[in-house]
């Protein structure tokens, strides 16, 4: 298995998965979805920032866990952790408004949690929403119990140097951001299950779920952002999750990452590209639940 993963990253041609099998797990992966939206009933708050969008699962007997995703797909990229573990633990997985700026989306992001009723909670991120919860964290320690990042980073300048100005960001149409966004998603060959779950799901989120203009708010978010101090959460109470292959992340950002939280709990996920939690869902629930029930994987 290691020669063969090492062979796709160096770029060999890859036959792709037969069409029969590429249609059978796009089949699976819309109807994981559609039960996800079935069983898990969308609510809505109203906050300073705007109106956030979440389902919450009906798990007991721990601390709830916040999810935030980053800049594609909104929430419901979590679908899969929420259908695996979300009967035993508490999970919120949100969707946050169109919000331009770090700190008024820590703000909104807070009210929220006070919201909900929330005093402690934990925080789970992916991608931007890896940064942005450590944004939150940083903002408000003394509230986090645990800290899990996925695929995050906390200074996006490495990222930044690939995107225009944020003037040009700003006047470019939303579809157009997401067309160019998706881009290298939707053109990853089919040779993984998981790559083809990530373009399935993509499709089916980006634009009839998550509005093109929440996109591209994530994006103006992303490209204003500056770097982030490290949060007052003790190592032993966060878990980073990665992977070394991931597409869209530079090495710099997150190696950085690694660095900076070096004595904490680092799992990467071979495959898992850039959202291991559709990439590899069990893999990543199961580090995940290990986590958030008090367990340390084997």
């Amino acid at each position: 298995m290691k020669n063969k993963v090492e062979k796709e990253g160096a770029g060999e041609a890859s036959s792709g998965l037969p069409k029969g099998v590429v249609d059978s797990l796009r089949a699976e992966t819309l109807a994981r979805l559609d039960t996800f939206k079935r069983d898990v009933a969308e609510a809505s708050v109203e906050t300073r920032g705007g109106v956030w969008r979440y389902r919450r699962t009906a798990g007991r007997g721990s601390l709830p866990t916040l999810l935030l995703p980053g800049i594609q797909g909104g929430g419901e990229v979590f679908y899969e952790l929420a259908l695996r573990m979300g009967d035993s633990v508490p999970l919120v997985v949100a969707s946050a408004p169109d919000i331009e700026d770090v700190g008024a989306m820590v703000d909104s992001t807070l009210q929220f949690v006070d919201t909900l009723g929330f005093q402690r909670i934990n925080l789970l991120g992916s991608s931007l929403g890896g940064y942005l919860v450590q944004a939150v964290a940083l903002e408000q320690p003394c509230r986090v119990n645990q800290l899990i990042i996925a695929n995050g980073f906390y200074d996006p300048a490495p990222f930044r140097k690939s995107l225009p100005p944020v003037s040009v960001l700003a006047s470019t149409p939303a579809a157009e951001l997401v067309g160019k966004g998706l881009k290298s998603i939707l053109e990853t060959p089919d040779d993984d299950p998981g790559r083809v779950a990530l373009k399935t799901v993509m499709q089916a989120l980006v634009g009839p779920v998550q509005p093109v203009e929440n996109y591209r708010s994530r994006t103006l978010l992303l490209a204003s952002a500056g770097a982030l101090q490290r949060p007052g959460v003790p190592d032993e109470h966060v878990m980073v999750i990665d992977d070394d292959r991931d597409p869209m992340m530079p090495a710099a950002m997150r190696n950085a990452l690694r660095e900076r939280y070096a004595q904490a709990e680092h799992h990467p996920i071979a495959g898992g590209g850039h959202l291991p939690a559709i990439q590899r869902p069990q893999e990543f629930a199961g580090f995940v639940a290990s986590r958030l029930r008090g367990e340390r994987p084997a």
